[in-house]
């Protein structure tokens, strides 16, 4: 519950800024991921766009995942690796459903404000046409 209340203080601007010298905790990272999991098993989306709450976009986001990862029992474990500061790759391994069908999902975690941030699913947040990797208009 406090980890919900963090995300939604840092989407809605909250705290003074004092808390952002804080080192990211990755025991409370495992608590943001644990969190993750049962709203996605419980196919909550209204908690999972709470937690997920540090985008814009986290109902859109909460929905897809929702569609494509809801209630599926998963019984998952997570290995992480960061190659650039507060940045880490989760990688989410493990079984859904009675029939153990595997389950291999990467997600990226991200320490601001002194808050976990989950980037959103592919396609939730529109890209500029100018990013990199998208084609001219021609």
């Amino acid at each position: 519950m406090a980890i919900l209340c963090a995300v939604l203080l840092t989407a809605c601007g909250g705290g003074d800024g004092s808390e952002t010298a804080k080192s990211p905790d990755l025991a409370d990272q495992d608590r943001f991921l644990k969190d993750y999991v049962g709203f996605l098993n419980a196919s909550d989306q209204d908690g999972l766009a709470r937690l997920l709450d540090a985008h814009p976009q986290a109902s859109r986001d909460a929905h897809a995942r929702i569609k494509a990862y809801g209630g599926q029992d998963w019984d998952v474990r997570w290995t992480r690796t960061s190659e650039f500061e507060r940045v880490w790759t989760v990688a989410v391994t493990g079984t859904a459903r009675a029939e153990h069908k595997p389950v291999r999902v990467t997600e990226t975690i991200t320490w601001e404000d002194a808050h976990w941030v989950m980037a959103p699913l592919p396609g939730i947040v529109p890209t500029p046409s100018n990013a990199a990797g998208t084609e001219p208009p021609g």
